[in-house]
């Protein structure tokens, strides 16, 4: 990519993803291309926090030291100033590691309002304790069970709160590691004036004061009403009756101004004193960031990120656990969560979390390609082997799964004497190993199907098309796969410096598309809502482009469809029948490792 400078490119803005490892900025044009990705790891930059991936880990309680991300704001911005571009950003937005949280004292509130640029900002909100908690609570924390059932008691049950929230009780948000602090650390609770999100904690700072928290992220809280669209007075009040207070009962939509960035940044670093757009979680902005993409508005569409983990986002027109309305399945189905769309009031977002994504797929991987094997030889194997399903299915969770909850290994082929009955009479048998070692291709069918199924259970509409993102994009035979059993085209993020898109010969792009949705909505915020001037918009950046990958095959989507009730059936029975370990996963891993015949 060719130099940039101020003198060759208009307007810029600048999108921030501030994640468990590190923060990660980006500077896109008005044009949409993409100027500069700027990183700053956590691990690397800050070793004096001892942290690991970003994080502190004490058996189920993980924390991150908020001061580390104070010093990483202050160290990202002084990169976008070394870019010579500072002065030319007209507006901030972004995201962060959702369900997070921070706890600040009166003075760190006090504080932001009269920075001094000549000294940093750790070392100005480290003197005057700007933060109750030192050690903020993440999304990795599971030390919340008690919290939960309290949080579920307090409205009637598990389904009254999912009706209310959009979810279950989940130990790693907010509301329940909210309520463990108060119940845990009285002397810290009563020193606490305000309570953020990490990412309306990251727009506080850049605006100087404290910022409202969105509504996409609130509703990944267990706090907020989705329906009403405000802060639930019952679940707030059954923690404490100031929670509202604390939490700011102003709530937003992901694409409002918030407010202006602060002097500090403006005099320290040369910024112009620009507007911030209210940052969302990471999953939400990279979902905005994809929709952008699109030539025009498609509710029905999904994005798929595949990493570690596995996350799918589809757009909900209704919300399925209103009364009378959405699937009728959605009830007895509360897995995964409902969100409130970050930018759309009138539209949500289902979000289904897998934690066996790409650590499963390598496992088999190695284990049964071979352990130099590469992803070519994986799409090989995967491509030359016949279909598993109907008559056979594997299911593979090495980590202790969310959806379903079970953890191990299991095979299944069907058998004439197989004495385990589906509900239409097909009978199956629990196998060790699969004669032919198509692991590779019964782990893609089994991840996938599983995709199908929650999607079902959260909307009788599915998407009409899906994007795929995160490390994982890149493999032919998961792309085809999701195509064939989602019965969908399948698209990917294309840049215009890499090649023939439409033939199909380009490398698969994955950007930081949290922080690009984040550059995206202040983009959209400053044509919609400030006066612009007549600058060059240039044409040095990289611009990307959703791209067609590849189609759905008619007749596997058939046998897919076919399948997906002997699928359900057994993977029910093997939720039912898994032994939850009580042990780290970590052990589980080398567990499985070590024989292919774990019931976990």
């Amino acid at each position: 990519m060719a130099e940039t400078t101020s003198d060759t490119i208009g307007p810029v803005f600048l999108g921030l993803d501030l994640s468990t490892q590190q923060l990660k900025g980006v500077l896109i044009g008005a044009d949409k291309c993409i100027i500069r990705e700027i990183n700053i790891p956590f691990d690397e930059r800050f070793p004096h926090y001892k942290t690991v991936n970003g994080r502190h880990t004490n058996e189920d309680q993980v924390t991150a030291p908020v001061l580390m991300w104070v010093e990483a704001i202050d160290a990202l911005m002084s990169e976008v100033s070394k870019t010579g571009l500072a002065g030319q950003i007209r507006g901030i937005s972004g995201a962060a590691q959702q369900h997070g949280s921070v706890y600040w004292q009166e003075q760190g509130v006090d504080q932001l309002k009269c920075l001094d640029s000549k000294r940093s900002l750790k070392e100005q909100l480290d003197e005057v304790c700007a933060f109750a908690l030192l050690d903020s609570p993440i999304w990795e924390d599971s030390s919340t069970d008690v919290q939960c059932q309290e949080l579920e008691e307090a409205v009637d049950g598990a389904s009254n709160l999912a009706k209310i929230t959009g979810s279950v009780a989940y130990e790693r948000f907010t509301g329940p590691q909210i309520a463990k602090v108060k119940e845990t650390q009285p002397d810290v609770w009563q020193n606490i004036v305000r309570i953020s999100l990490v990412s309306s904690f990251i727009a506080s700072v850049l605006c100087g004061s404290i910022v409202p928290i969105d509504a996409g992220d609130a509703s990944g809280t267990n706090l907020y009403d989705i329906q009403k669209k405000e802060w639930s007075t019952t679940l707030c009040g059954s923690i404490d009756q100031d929670l509202i207070s604390l939490l700011g009962a102003e709530v937003v939509m992901a694409n409002e101004k918030v407010g202006l960035l602060s002097p500090y940044f403006v005099e320290r670093y040369g910024f112009t004193e620009c507007s911030v757009v209210a940052f969302t979680g990471d999953n939400l902005s990279a979902f905005a960031g994809f929709e952008s993409l699109l030539d025009s508005s498609q509710p029905s569409f999904a994005v798929i990120s595949l990493g570690t983990s596995d996350t799918v986002l589809f757009s909900l027109t209704e919300y399925p656990y209103a009364n009378d309305t959405g699937p009728l399945s959605a009830m007895q189905h509360l897995s995964g969560h409902v969100l409130q769309h970050p930018t759309a009031p009138d539209r949500y977002i289902a979000m289904l979390c897998y934690k066996n994504g790409s650590l499963a797929r390598d496992w088999v991987r190695e284990m049964f390609v071979g352990q130099n094997s590469t992803w070519e030889h994986f799409s090989d194997l995967v491509t030359n082997s016949v279909l598993m399903a109907p008559q056979r299915y594997g299911f593979y969770y090495l980590l202790a799964e969310i959806l379903p909850k079970a953890v191990g290994v299991y095979r299944f082929e069907s058998a004439e004497d197989g004495d385990i009955f589906t509900l239409s009479g097909k009978r199956f048998q629990r196998v060790k190993m699969f004669s032919d070692g198509s692991d590779a291709r019964a782990i893609l069918e089994s991840q996938t199907l599983s995709m199908r199924l929650d999607l079902l259970h959260k909307s009788d509409v599915l998407p009409t098309s899906v994007a795929l993102t995160g490390g994982a994009s890149k493999n032919k035979a998961l792309q085809h796969t999701i195509a064939d059993v989602l019965n969908v085209p399948v698209l990917a993020v294309c840049s215009q410096s890499s090649g023939d898109c439409a033939s199909g010969n380009f490398e698969v792009e994955t950007p930081a598309m949290p922080a690009y949705g984040g550059a995206i909505r202040a983009l959209q915020h400053w044509k919609s809502n400030e006066v612009n001037d007549s600058s060059d918009l240039g044409d040095e950046g990289k611009a990307y482009t959703l791209q067609q990958v590849c189609t759905p095959n008619n007749e596997m989507h058939a046998l897919y469809l076919e399948s997906l009730e002997s699928f359900e059936f057994l993977r029910e029975q093997v939720s039912r029948s898994s032994q939850r370990i009580n042990y780290g996963e970590q052990a589980i891993i080398e567990s499985i490792k070590k024989t292919t015949d774990s019931d976990g």
